[in-house]
């Protein structure tokens, strides 16, 4: 089993440049028109200096770069044409899923980990392309995600920057209850169920032992208003405080108010879906600082296949999922309006990878200013992550990342979907993606 991740790099490796690696010339963009950081003023005219992947300065105008501290000079590049924002971030991406493939619970008895981490490497490289040159990977199986993230920071692949969850934490006979048989549901997940508070930290500690540097954990019992919460308030308390102390996130994976609510009184830093909120919801949101992520393009997703008459649904599996949509437009029109913090999120894998920004286009038919849709796809998102030193903004000593578009993206936000240019730590992204 340990020797499995290495065949998958290889593989892997035989098929891409070595984009990831620190390039060995400094670099100068130049950008007629950029939004550094989310809710400042745009700058016109600047030039990024870029050494080892990282923002050096950025000055007014055009820099010829002096001093590069190498042989190999000083490479241009132009974007005069474009108006640049950082790169774009996604909190809730699944890539090892997209809908068209076998269903997880016939892909776990029938893929391999080489073919679990050949299709994320398909979907990392269309993400990228797409501009979103971070993301969280929210829920994966083996180690295919581990071996990707390794990979792609080690400049063996490119890819976008990935904190990976591994495992979705949830209790017996929780989340996937109508998936399996109970002993077929333990030969999976037997790492990632845990029932009691000690049992609970001993899933956290596993898990980062593992690989993962992000947790995430059901607390949805399921998809419903109404339900409860899988998981008792001690043991919510216990992942919060283990994860705290490794220094990892913790995510609720959440739906109705006992599920969004309960996670969020346990210390939990952010709750994703956030399908039904109550008004104890926006409290304890205000009082926690906690992250809301709402996955409204997958909410969309899953509507549609409601009202489309042709696809062999049930009217309750229809009726369910209109309720989702509604409920958590509703929700994240009560969030909003509230002021709390929102992050990027989509739930990538039920909508095609690469889509991505098209969450960003709904968030402003929603009712979002651009500017504000703008800041939870970068600085809001990196915060969420805890890794705002490094990303979510254009300022000196963070990762040269930056998407160049057409037109202002603060006009009209369906530019966003339409990147002219990706650049991950100064280096030009190859847009052709597989």
């Amino acid at each position: 089993m340990e020797a499995l991740p290495a065949m998958v790099l290889a593989v892997l490796c035989s098929m891409a440049v070595q984009a990831g690696e620190v390039p060995e010339h400094d670099t100068v963009i130049f950008a007629r028109h950029a939004l550094l950081v989310a809710g400042e003023p745009v700058r016109d005219n600047v030039s990024l200096y870029v050494r080892n992947g990282r923002l050096v300065t950025v000055e007014e105008g055009r820099v010829e770069a002096e001093d590069p501290g190498d042989d190999s000079g000083v490479r241009h590049i132009d974007l005069s044409c474009c108006f640049v924002v950082p790169g774009l971030i996604d909190t809730q991406t699944h890539l090892q899923s997209q809908l068209g493939l076998p269903p997880t619970m016939l892909r776990l008895v029938t893929w391999t980990d080489a073919d679990n981490a050949l299709q994320a490497y398909v979907h990392g490289r269309r993400t990228l392309a797409a501009g979103f040159t971070t993301i969280r990977d929210m829920g994966s199986h083996g180690d295919a995600m581990y071996a990707l993230r390794d990979a792609i920071n080690a400049g063996k692949v490119p890819g976008p920057r990935i904190q990976v969850a591994g495992e979705i934490i949830m209790a017996t006979g929780g989340d996937l209850r109508d998936w399996y048989r109970p002993e077929v549901e333990a030969v999976f997940h037997t790492g990632a169920v845990c029932d009691g508070a000690d049992d609970c930290r001993r899933a956290i500690r596993e898990q980062v032992a593992l690989g993962s540097d992000t947790i995430k954990v059901a607390t949805k019992y399921d998809l419903a208003d109404g339900s409860k919460s899988q998981f008792t308030l001690e043991e919510l308390r216990a992942m919060a405080e283990a994860a705290n102390a490794l220094g990892v996130k913790i995510t609720a994976s959440a739906f109705s108010a006992d599920s969004i609510n309960r996670p969020l009184e346990a210390g939990f830093d952010a709750v994703v879906h956030g399908t039904f909120v109550d008004d104890e919801s926006l409290k304890l949101l205000q009082r926690s600082g906690a992250w809301f992520i709402p996955t409204l393009v997958a909410a969309r997703t899953v509507k549609e296949m409601a009202e489309n008459p042709d696809l062999p649904l049930s009217d309750a599996w229809r009726q369910e999922n209109l309720a989702i949509y509604h409920g958590m437009v509703a929700s994240f029109q009560r969030v909003r309006e509230a002021g709390l913090p929102i992050a990027f999120g989509t739930d990538a894998g039920w909508r095609p990878h690469g889509g991505n920004a098209e969450q960003l286009v709904q968030m402003v038919e929603l009712g979002m200013k651009p500017a504000d849709v703008i800041a939870t796809a970068t600085l809001n998102a990196a915060r969420a992550m805890g890794w705002a030193d490094d990303v979510g903004s254009l300022e000196v000593g963070k990762y040269a990342d930056l998407v160049a578009v057409r037109g202002s993206p603060l006009n009209d936000i369906s530019e966003l979907t339409r990147p002219h240019a990706v650049i991950k730590g100064g280096e030009p992204v190859e847009r052709a993606a597989p």
